[in-house]
């Protein structure tokens, strides 16, 4: 198992914002594991407004039960995630987005074999499990 320690975090941070070539109007995390990572790469990229959404289990697949209000169209939006296993929630958060007119570039810092979905920008694929501080 790969332990990250919060310095370690912020240096997953920088490197990830040095990777992307898109300034977000706004950033979503996907709760749990999306929380502090959106809140790192916010401050890291100067964006001062920051929304969550859930998605859960539900028959088999996943729903979001989270609603945003604020009119997205054409807004650049960033979805955060801290590790990739499925896939299944950033790709039904995503969904969400678009759906509301979102222009969605996703980011993670690592994602799995079994992920069904690459984000945009991540730092690299995990070969074993990983912990991060905030679990």
């Amino acid at each position: 198992m790969a332990i990250y320690g919060w310095s370690e975090v912020e240096d997953l941070t920088r490197k990830l914002a040095e990777k992307m070539d898109f300034k977000p109007d706004l950033i979503v995390g996907i709760p749990r594991g999306g929380v502090i990572p959106a809140r790192l790469l916010a401050r890291e990229l100067g964006v001062k407004k920051m929304y969550f959404v859930t998605v859960v289990k539900k028959d088999g697949g996943r729903i979001v039960t989270t609603k945003i209000v604020e009119d997205l169209s054409g807004k650049g939006v960033l979805l955060v995630e801290d590790m990739l296993e499925s896939g299944e929630s950033l790709i039904e958060a995503k969904k969400y987005l678009l759906y509301l007119g979102a222009v969605v570039k996703t980011a993670a810092y690592f994602t799995s074999p079994y992920s069904k979905i690459t984000p945009d920008y991540f730092i690299g694929a995990a070969r074993e499990d990983v912990k991060f501080p905030w679990e």
